[in-house]
């Protein structure tokens, strides 16, 4: 199983501005290294959440259809799924019908579900990576990402920019964990 990014946010949950505000930072000569580290500290943060927080395209492969359902857990909130393409032994590419699944995205871990009386289809699968599946995933716009993921990043940011004795920077590890722990989808 692997996930792949296909189309990145376009934008971060911090502005420059917002970013240079919480580092306490004046002036334009660390603007491109606050950027970058705006996007480490996004990237750090989702993958210790397991949650995606501006709206991007993603791809999950996997090597065999499940028994059950498909779990997205790391990358909720999903908005919506594009495809969900299998390529058989003969390597003849097939998508599933739209009908034939159900995204359930109002669960805390969000998945695709079977619809009633529907079952994966039953043809025998390249040995791997033989199912693509296409969606969309994040709380949407920076204006719709929740505080706490804002401020956690904001902690990152400053572990990443400034120089902290091993005390104090324990103590702003375990405030930026804990901020994002509320809402952690945690992988089985």
């Amino acid at each position: 199983m692997s996930l792949k990014v296909i189309t990145p946010p376009a934008t971060e949950p911090l502005t420059l501005t917002e970013a240079k505000n919480h580092l306490r930072v004046d002036g334009t000569a660390d603007d491109t290294l606050i950027t970058s580290l705006t996007k480490q500290a996004r990237e750090w943060c989702e993958d210790y959440q397991g949650k995606k927080f501006i709206t991007q395209t993603l791809e999950l492969v996997l090597d065999a259809f499940p028994s059950g359902d498909i779990e997205f857990k790391a990358c909720s909130p999903v908005q919506s799924v594009t495809s969900i393409k299998y390529t058989d032994k003969d390597g003849i590419e097939a998508t599933l019908a739209a009908t034939e699944y159900i995204l359930d995205n109002d669960s805390f871990v969000n998945k695709i579900v079977l619809g009633y009386n529907k079952q994966w289809p039953s043809v025998n699968l390249q040995p791997v990576n033989s199912i693509r599946i296409r969606f969309v995933a994040g709380y949407g716009v920076a204006s719709t990402v929740p505080e706490s993921v804002k401020w956690a990043m904001a902690l990152h940011m400053k572990l990443l920019y400034d120089d902290y004795r091993p005390d104090e920077r324990s103590k702003i590890e375990k405030a930026r964990n804990a901020l994002l722990g509320m809402q952690r989808v945690m992988p089985t």
